[in-house]
């Protein structure tokens, strides 16, 4: 007989068992529904989590003086901030830079002479307002009325709350500039800001680069300087390339991997995820289809005795059951990535929200690590790849759960299985 009709054997064979074959493509469909799905929502949060990593806070190379990471002390800046930029945007990959000011300080709402007791402890936040005003930037949410400069600031949130105050009232500010002396001036608030970094959120007195470098006597000198090169997969050779420049031989230059490796290593996770979703699938597929071809094949043990009898080769019978386990499995991956597929496509608009299915801190909308606030909305990624594990892992399943079952049913005797 031709393998067409091996085929059509092979299919009408499934339907002799239906609640059997139903149960074996229910497992299988949810085993695949399972990778696609919660594969896809990973991906999703791994995109969100880049983007955030590499967005405000981090950018894809930071540059800074070689000890102010370690010591956070006011004098330790990279200098000849002019020189160093354009030296930085000659370079092709670079596609947008900016220049940070951080100084510690203290915060009173009202006159400078407000009581210490009054005072909170803030963080003076100095950046280019045309950089920062970009796509992910730190003040990419505030209308240009809004933008700090000319002796005006915003402030971010928590701060906000702790001091009483309001977009519209005055902020006295106390520090230390970079020579030792005592600094402090009146700036007018003209925002509150809720950021995705989170010393801007709970510290943050944010001021335009100007402001900053004139309250801390730091003209021309930046504490880092955040690089955005074409994309954070080519970070590592942009750091390489910035780094081999003579203006930076002095300074500290990294990737975003190597200024947050324990993000890094959170984000890795992910491929551990894919493997152990792909386990499920194995694990499904293999126990629904061996045991239902099992089953089918001592049913069948008169009927392939018979076949064999009239001249079927041994091979015929296992590619029977091959093809069988083999459809089987193939419907219940069609049926798993349809739905699947359904799902991530709806929730990529929708969105997840995780802290209202697991009441995570109290309803808040974000979650801190590493100072940065990832969202509890989750967007999920379709990606296609996850559909051919699937197809890849049912159909290896396939072959390896029936091939015991195939190789008993082709070397019976034809007489002996006659008369089962």
């Amino acid at each position: 007989m031709s393998g067409q009709s091996t085929l059509k054997i092979a299919w009408r064979n499934l339907g002799r068992n239906r609640k059997r074959t139903s149960l074996a493509i229910a497992a299988i469909a949810l085993g695949q529904f399972t990778l696609v799905f919660v594969n896809c929502m990973m991906a999703g949060m791994y995109e969100d989590m880049l983007d955030t990593i590499t967005g405000p806070l981090m950018g894809h190379v930071q540059i800074h003086h070689p000890d102010w990471r370690e010591e956070r002390a006011i004098d330790l800046a990279v200098p000849e901030l002019d020189e160093v930029s354009r030296q930085l945007m000659a370079v092709e990959d670079v596609e947008s830079l900016s220049p940070r000011i951080y100084a510690p300080a203290l915060v009173a709402p009202g006159e400078k002479s407000a009581s210490p007791a009054l005072a909170e402890a803030a963080m003076i936040v100095g950046i280019d307002i045309t950089a920062e005003t970009r796509e992910d930037g730190i003040i990419d949410m505030l209308e240009p009325e809004q933008y700090p400069g000319e002796g005006s600031v915003v402030v971010g949130k928590v701060l906000a709350q702790r001091l009483g105050i309001e977009a519209g009232d005055t902020l006295a500010v106390i520090g230390q500039d970079a020579d030792e002396f005592p600094t402090s001036d009146l700036f007018a608030v003209t925002a509150i800001i809720r950021s995705m970094t989170d010393i801007v959120n709970r510290l943050g007195v944010v001021m335009s680069f100007e402001d900053a470098g004139t309250f801390l006597a730091l003209e021309d000198h930046a504490h880092e300087i955040i690089i955005h090169g074409r994309s954070a997969r080519e970070a590592p050779r942009l750091a390489e390339e910035l780094r081999a420049l003579p203006v930076l031989a002095k300074q500290e230059v990294l990737d975003w991997r190597e200024a947050a490796p324990q993000l890094v290593t959170m984000i890795e996770m992910k491929d551990y995820m894919d493997l152990i979703f792909v386990a499920i699938l194995f694990v499904a597929a293999a126990a629904g289809i061996a045991n239902t071809m099992m089953m089918s094949t001592f049913e069948r043990t008169r009927e392939f005795g018979m076949l064999l009898a009239v001249g079927s080769r041994p091979m015929r019978i296992v590619r029977m059951v091959m093809l069988e386990a083999i459809i089987l499995g193939l419907i219940g991956v069609a049926v798993g990535s349809v739905i699947g597929s359904a799902l991530v496509l709806w929730t990529s608009q929708t969105g997840i929200d995780y802290a209202a299915l697991t009441s995570a801190r109290g309803g808040e909308v974000e979650l801190t690590f590493q100072g940065l606030n990832i969202s509890y909305m989750i967007y999920p990624t379709f990606e296609w790849r996850h559909i051919n594990f699937g197809i890849v892992a049912v159909t290896l399943t396939s072959v390896l759960a029936a091939l015991w079952p195939s190789l008993l049913a082709a070397r019976q005797e034809p007489a002996e299985a006659m008369r089962s």
